[in-house]
């Protein structure tokens, strides 16, 4: 027996004296159906997202798929359905021509994050590769879990406090998920080659820079290390009107580029404070770009990724997205 799904990009209204209205990606029309098929649509709209064929004459789905009102479920989806992964599933097969035959979810397994630094950017983003299975996490921190993070800190409990942020950290996700891979670097990044020897260590498919201090050595600590292994990498910051999202850095030209700045900002500045403050809301708006743009990129989207060698600014009062440099 066939599965089908209701195709989330097709508009359907339904209307009195048993009409329906339809905008497809073809075009849009009002069709009167017999009242046994119009209830039977609806009803089925009503109860369920995906259904079986036999609720449905032959002659009704042939008008049904013609008009892209459903589709027929694919291997992949219904591999996932279920599943934790079945929204997303269903998200990559309406926004992607190629997710009904490529097991996105699937390859996502054999990604490796590695994060340098387990506070707020870390905390938000990792419910987010999990979503989309990514299991395996690097994590690395020297530091201390402080109540006074707790307003943007969310994996982390009260009787947390005082114990290693990225021993809690794995204890916390190993009880929320399960099947999750975690390996901890309990280190404060001082050169290039200590956060080198981690890389190596740990071999991961795409680096984070979530940490903040010290403020433009970390950055370029990881630039650096990242660069000689040829492992792709993000940056990302917040501060209280305006925060940043990349450079998504993923070539010799963008990693050139960008290094080649950090140098003369450091050969001329003697130090620069991070912000005191913070807003869960801000952090957590910064963290799903960064997020949505490293998933796009380990699925080989890189039309879908915003920050490709570039670094965004998003201006929290407008909520308007600025192009600030280009690697």
């Amino acid at each position: 027996m066939v599965k089908y799904i209701f195709n989330d990009n097709v508009k359907l209204l339904f209307i009195k004296d048993n009409c329906i209205l339809v905008e497809n990606k073809k075009n849009a029309f009002k069709k009167e159906l017999d009242s046994s098929f119009y209830d039977k649509l609806l009803d089925t709209c009503k109860k369920y997202q995906i259904f079986n064929s036999n609720i449905f004459s032959k002659g009704e789905l042939n008008f049904l798929e013609k008009n892209l009102i459903i589709k027929k479920v694919s291997p992949i989806l219904n591999k996932y359905i279920g599943t934790k992964y079945e929204k997303f599933q269903i998200y990559l097969e309406n926004i992607l021509l190629d997710a009904d035959k490529i097991d996105y979810i699937k390859n996502n397994e054999i990604q490796k994050i590695l994060f340098v630094g387990a506070g707020g950017i870390c905390t938000a983003m990792i419910d987010y590769f999990i979503s989309v299975g990514i299991t395996q996490f690097g994590i690395v921190d020297f530091d201390i879990v402080d109540i006074t993070n707790f307003n943007r800190q969310f994996k982390y409990k009260e009787s947390d406090i005082g114990y290693s942020k990225i021993t809690k950290l794995k204890e916390n996700l190993n009880t929320q998920y399960k099947d999750l891979i975690i390996v901890s670097y309990e280190k404060k990044i001082s050169s290039t080659l200590e956060l080198k020897d981690i890389i190596k260590d740990y071999n991961p498919s795409f680096v984070i820079c979530s940490a903040d201090t010290p403020i433009l050595l970390i950055q370029k600590y990881v630039a650096e290390a990242c660069y000689a292994d040829n492992i792709p990498c993000i940056f990302g910051g917040v501060g209280q009107k305006i925060g940043s999202f990349g450079p998504l850095l993923h070539n010799k030209k963008g990693f050139c580029n960008y290094l080649k700045e950090i140098n003369k900002i450091l050969n001329n500045v003697v130090n620069i404070f991070p912000c005191k403050g913070s807003f869960s809301i801000t952090n957590s708006l910064i963290s799903n770009y960064m997020a949505s743009d490293v998933i796009f990129y380990l699925m080989n989207k890189k039309e879908k990724v915003n920050s490709l060698n570039k670094k965004c600014e998003l201006d929290f009062d407008r909520n308007e997205i600025y192009e600030k440099e280009k690697y």
